[in-house]
């Protein structure tokens, strides 16, 4: 991966789950530019490869759930896109593990 340093993603992440009210709108259009282009790299290197031993079945569904919650936006609502800003979060969350266990495959 040669994008965003780990710690920089597991900061990203933990910004976009921290409990408590909704950041301003703003906030969270730029955390979701921010997770998107994470999760554009992240899943490109583990659709090409996928951890060892993992099912491929439930691989292939994740990063197909994946591929549509990226499609979604934000929608108008300060509510909505807090929900969609963590949804991605939790998406990229399951890219780094799969990414950090096909590595060591």
């Amino acid at each position: 991966m040669t994008g965003p340093a780990v710690e920089d993603i597991d900061e990203t992440i933990r910004v976009a789950l921290q409990s408590g009210p909704p950041p301003p709108y703003d906030e969270l259009v730029a955390l979701e530019q921010t997770l998107l282009l994470i999760i554009a790299e992240l899943y490109a290197a583990v659709d090409e490869r996928p951890p060892a031993g993992a099912d491929d079945g439930q691989v292939r569904n994740r990063l197909n759930s994946i591929r549509y919650q990226t499609a979604i936006g934000l929608g108008n609502g300060l509510v909505s896109a807090h929900m969609q800003v963590r949804c991605l979060a939790r998406d990229c969350q399951w890219l780094v593990e799969q990414h950090a266990a096909g590595a060591h495959s």
